[in-house]
């Protein structure tokens, strides 16, 4: 049961990253529109999250492991999109 509670929570905080991502990723070309997402929390989140993944791995908790893989391909797309739309602009 606890299990069940685990991967219930880590859905959840694997789902609130997704929206975002899919904003941003249909906002790629428009840096304009994203202007007002921090790439230092976004890189901060990449880095918990690598630590959030290798904890779960190792305390082999895979609610752990799955939000942070979900969490952190998410922060990783965002960063990436981010990155080139503002290196776009500056050209």
């Amino acid at each position: 049961m606890i299990e069940a509670v685990g991967y219930v929570g880590s859905a959840g905080a694997a789902t609130m990253w997704i929206p975002q991502a899919l904003r941003a990723w249909r906002a790629r070309h428009e840096a304009a529109a994203l202007a007002g997402i921090s790439l230092t929390a976004y890189a901060i989140a990449v880095v918990f999250n690598v630590l959030l993944v290798t904890y779960g791995a190792t305390t082999e908790a895979p609610p752990v492991v799955l939000a942070g893989a979900v969490n952190l391909v998410c922060a990783t797309a965002i960063v990436a999109v981010v990155l080139g739309a503002r290196q776009r602009a500056a050209r």
